[in-house]
């Protein structure tokens, strides 16, 4: 019998190996923390720029028509495309604004209806 306690090694190696996965997964968590950061503020630039187009034909004195361009939200160029289809009573129009990433895939959409009365 010893009359020292402590731990053995075969204790310690294994709370360090236990130390270790969580210390690595905890690294792995903030790295993915900051690429959804950096992906959520690009969808919020292009919701802005989706509504501020939408609300643009919404305020024109003009009736909507088909368009699309850019425009600059964030420290970025956004291109936009927005397309009239009819609503769904007479004399309205549904107006749709999509809001395009570099790669052609739609990264936020607005849809408001518009009534000429």
């Amino acid at each position: 019998m010893r009359a020292e306690a402590g731990f053995s090694l075969i204790e310690v190696m294994v709370a360090l190996a236990i130390f270790g996965l969580a210390a690595v997964a905890l690294i792995r968590l903030q790295g993915v923390s900051l690429a959804s950061a950096a992906t959520l503020s690009d969808r919020q630039y292009a919701a802005i720029v989706a509504r501020n187009q939408a609300l643009e034909v919404i305020l024109s004195a003009a009736p909507p028509s088909a368009d699309q361009g850019r425009e600059r939200a964030g420290i970025r160029d956004w291109a936009w495309r927005r397309q009239i289809s009819p609503g769904p009573d007479p004399g309205t129009q549904l107006i749709s604004v999509e809001v395009i990433g570099e790669g052609g895939q739609v990264i936020a959409a607005d849809k408001l209806l518009w009534s000429g009365r």
